[in-house]
């Protein structure tokens, strides 16, 4: 007797959908198989698809306060203009109920896992514990390149990882970027997490004038800088490389580093089309996120998922160019991969982080599961989120938040920010 079975699902298991039971004892998967199984509570999954839950690998998770407020700029106005100014208006209650919005979407559209790097980091850590979400935090560090303000904010983050990683909830550091970062602080950092023994989450390559600034004053392209400064490893998670070369791409294999990839924010700052396709093909770990929702505008994977597939596609002008079974390992086993967690795969051992779809009109009618996942999704046929061997959501009813109250919050809180628009 398992403590949850879910009977009789297809499941996506080594890279394909097959027919199978699966048994959930405490928080890991203990049975996957054709056996009939019984569990003290029990899904039927005749009817559904049954994945890996996803893991959204770079958020910055209460920016849904700022979702549809900053809206057709490029990345540096964006943020000058308008999204710095409105940040200095956030406290943190502001940043716990706007993470509390971003739970809520993401546990609807079948995220289990999401990585975030933002500010007021507590107040997200306790939203994901109320929620029961899993998590890989950090707080967003720059120092401007003032060493007072660099010990400043390593001793924020170093006291934010001591406070709250766990198995639940890891947590890194998160510096900024190099634009924000100075090296010095950058080696600190560096330093610090290899003491600890955590990862490192930063933006890393996402404009065009972004690198070629960093060049004029440096000599040289980010990732060869970082990577001088011994500051990449299989702990680094970078998001987005979105403008970086064949020598840059062979360093981030070669060190072990993982991609985090964001599609569809990527597209609505005009930052540029990443080079994805090649980057698998050279064996680097890219995984999916969706920034945050001041540049999506939402937290909803399956939207990633399509998209970083037909990006593929056009950019490298073949059809074939990323396969629907790559795109959902990246929105999956690559993300948990990329934060060194046991989860992301159907496998006896693993962490019970797992959500079913409903079949519905647009997998209809089914021919293989894979595609009509990657490219019929809305995100809407989650039924089912199971974190940690707990049921978040069962049959599209939210368990542990109240989506009524989450709103309303959300709706109050933007009032402060109506002076800046």
């Amino acid at each position: 007797m398992h403590d949850l079975a879910i009977k009789d699902g297809l499941c996506f298991i080594n890279g394909e959908f097959v027919r199978a039971n699966i048994g959930i004892d405490g928080n890991k998967i203990s049975y996957v198989g054709k056996e009939d199984i019984e569990g003290e509570i029990k899904i039927d999954a005749k009817n559904s698809l049954v994945l890996p839950g996803l893991f959204n690998a770079h958020t910055h998770l209460a920016m849904t306060l700022f979702r549809g407020f900053a809206e057709d700029m490029p990345l540096m106005e964006w943020l000058k203009t308008k999204i710095w100014r409105a940040e200095r208006l956030l406290n943190a209650r502001d940043v716990y109920w706007g993470s509390m919005l971003g739970i809520l979407e993401m546990v609807k559209t079948g995220t289990t896992c999401f990585s975030d790097l933002y500010i007021y980091m507590d107040e997200v850590a306790k939203a994901c514990v109320e929620s029961g979400i899993r998590a890989v935090l950090c707080y967003g560090m720059a120092d401007r390149g003032d060493p007072e303000r660099a010990k400043e904010e390593l001793k924020i983050g170093v006291d934010f990882i001591k406070k709250w990683d766990d198995e639940k909830i890891r947590a890194v550091f998160g510096p900024h970027a190099p634009y924000t970062c100075s090296l010095e602080f950058l080696t600190m950092v560096k330093e610090k997490a290899n003491e600890l023994n955590v990862g490192i989450h930063i933006h890393v390559s996402e404009t065009k004038d972004e690198v070629e600034e960093f060049k004029e004053k440096f000599g040289v392209r980010p990732i060869e800088k970082l990577d001088e400064i011994g500051f990449l490893t299989p702990k680094t998670v970078i998001a987005h490389a979105v403008w970086i070369n064949d020598n840059e791409m062979e360093i981030l294999a070669r060190r072990g580093v993982s991609v985090a990839h964001n599609p569809v924010s990527n597209l609505k700052l005009a930052s540029g089309i990443a080079r994805i396709a090649e980057m698998v093909k050279r064996g680097i770990n890219v995984c999916l996120g969706t920034d945050g929702a001041a540049s999506n505008n939402t937290y909803n994977l399956f939207e990633e998922i399509k998209l970083a597939s037909l990006l593929q596609k056009v950019h490298m002008g073949r059809a074939d160019a990323l396969h629907a079974r790559d795109v959902i390992e990246m929105a999956t086993m690559n993300g948990y991969k990329a934060y060194g967690l046991n989860g992301g795969e159907i496998k006896k051992g693993r962490l019970a982080d797992l959500i079913l779809l409903k079949k519905s009109f647009n997998f209809t009618p089914l021919y293989n599961p894979l595609y009509s996942i990657v490219y019929s999704s809305f995100g809407c046929e989650v039924s089912h989120a199971i974190v940690d061997g707990k049921i978040l959501m069962e049959g599209g009813e939210l368990i542990t938040l109240d989506e009524d109250k989450i709103i309303d919050k959300a709706e109050r809180i933007k009032e402060k920010f109506l002076q800046l628009s």
